[in-house]
């Protein structure tokens, strides 16, 4: 429990020295910002945390593809066609809607488990989910390093 409320208070908890050690600044596109921030409104979820994803799945490359799971927040379309349909999206090459597609499952993820990191384990497909409900698990280094790149786009935004 302990490690899943630091995970969530990560963002404030990062120091002005650890700052300074972060790599070159992450210069996100201007099409995923505005998008990230429409569908930030639009779901009630942090820009930075949607930009987060998006360069972590995919550096922000629209075209990305890792297995089944393409565009630039790797959405796999056949655990996603329902999802699609209700939303209207038939190109995940499209960076939009395949934002779309990501940010409501995502949404939906953080909805069912109140907790971020957990939400961000599933969204990657951690299987130690399951461990980290039951209290015996650590976040894993991609909910880690989505929260660290969050918090950081949050700083160079003066959150």
């Amino acid at each position: 429990m302990r490690k899943r409320l630091a995970a969530l208070l990560m963002i404030t908890l990062i120091t002005a020295e650890e700052t300074t050690a972060l790599a070159a600044p992450i210069q996100v596109p201007d099409n995923v910002r505005q998008i990230s921030i429409e569908l930030g409104a639009q779901y009630g979820m942090c820009p930075e945390m949607i930009q987060a994803a998006c360069f972590k799945e995919s550096s922000f490359n629209p075209d990305a593809e890792n297995g089944n799971c393409v565009g630039i927040m790797q959405v796999n379309p056949a655990w996603h066609t329902d999802r699609m349909k209700r939303l209207g999206v038939t190109d995940l090459y499209d960076t939009k809607s395949n934002m779309l597609v990501g940010v409501d499952y995502l949404h939906e993820l953080i909805v069912e488990h109140e907790d971020v990191s957990v939400a961000l384990m599933e969204y990657n497909g951690d299987s130690r989910v399951s461990g980290l409900l039951a209290g015996n698990g650590d976040i894993s280094e991609y909910a880690d390093e989505v929260l660290r790149i969050s918090a950081e786009l949050e700083r160079e935004n003066g959150k």
